[in-house]
């Protein structure tokens, strides 16, 4: 399938199903199954502050933030045809600096990061950097206190024409030790329809670059 071709209104779910004779199966679990619920987890609670979703055209996570009582602003460089009550659009490329520097208390990047630079979802400019630059632009809009929750294809380092997969080493450089600190850490393995909770090392021995995203990472951050 072409990704930029997609039904503009489709978003990424966890679970795809097919017909069998008649009745439908789940045909597909995805990252998401894994990533979603994370996001929820590492979220402030009790429920304030502003939210911004970086990457958000696919993405249900920016409606599911805005219904929790979030200030919530959702950037993609491609139009959103799904508008929302209290979800501020903004079309822009997170890397060209759009808001003005540490307004947000949490930054959500839900399988974003991987793809910024490359030719894929409305990008015309290759960067191979543009994955580090995403990280330095959400570094200066974070508030002091504030945290990025981030999720990335894992496994044996690489790129497609389109995503980028990291190991443990790759993934702590991209969150520079100068500028960020990890406080949380889960990596997670494809097993046909399940995902299952596994160490960095057995993650990071997954072929997440041939048949898509097979492991996935996924960390909360702070500010240094």
């Amino acid at each position: 399938m072409d990704l930029d071709k997609r039904n503009p209104t489709e978003l990424n779910m966890p679970l795809r199903f097919r017909l069998v004779n008649g009745h439908p199966v789940v045909a597909q679990c995805n990252e998401r199954i894994v990533e979603i619920p994370f996001v929820h987890r590492a979220l402030p609670s009790p429920f304030r502050g502003r939210v911004l979703d970086v990457g958000c055209r696919e993405s249900q996570l920016c409606f599911e933030v805005s219904c929790l009582g979030f200030e919530t602003w959702a950037i993609d460089i491609r139009p959103q045809p799904i508008r929302f009550p209290g979800v501020h659009y903004v079309q822009a490329d997170i890397c060209r600096d759009p808001f003005t520097s540490a307004v947000f208390d949490v930054i959500i990047a839900c399988s974003t990061i991987e793809h910024i630079g490359l030719l894929t979802y409305g990008n015309e400019e290759l960067n191979p950097e543009g994955d580090s630059l995403a990280i330095m632009a959400i570094y200066r809009l974070l508030k002091t206190e504030g945290r990025l929750i981030l999720t990335v294809p894992f496994g044996r380092p690489g790129a497609t024409d389109w995503y980028r997969v990291y190991d443990y080493e790759s993934l702590h450089k991209l969150l520079s030790p100068n500028i960020f600190k990890i406080q949380k850490e889960g990596f997670w393995l494809k097993d046909n329809l399940c995902w299952i909770s596994g160490s960095w090392q057995e993650a990071e021995q997954v072929d997440s670059l041939s048949q898509g995203a097979c492991a996935v990472a996924c960390v909360v951050v702070r500010p240094t």
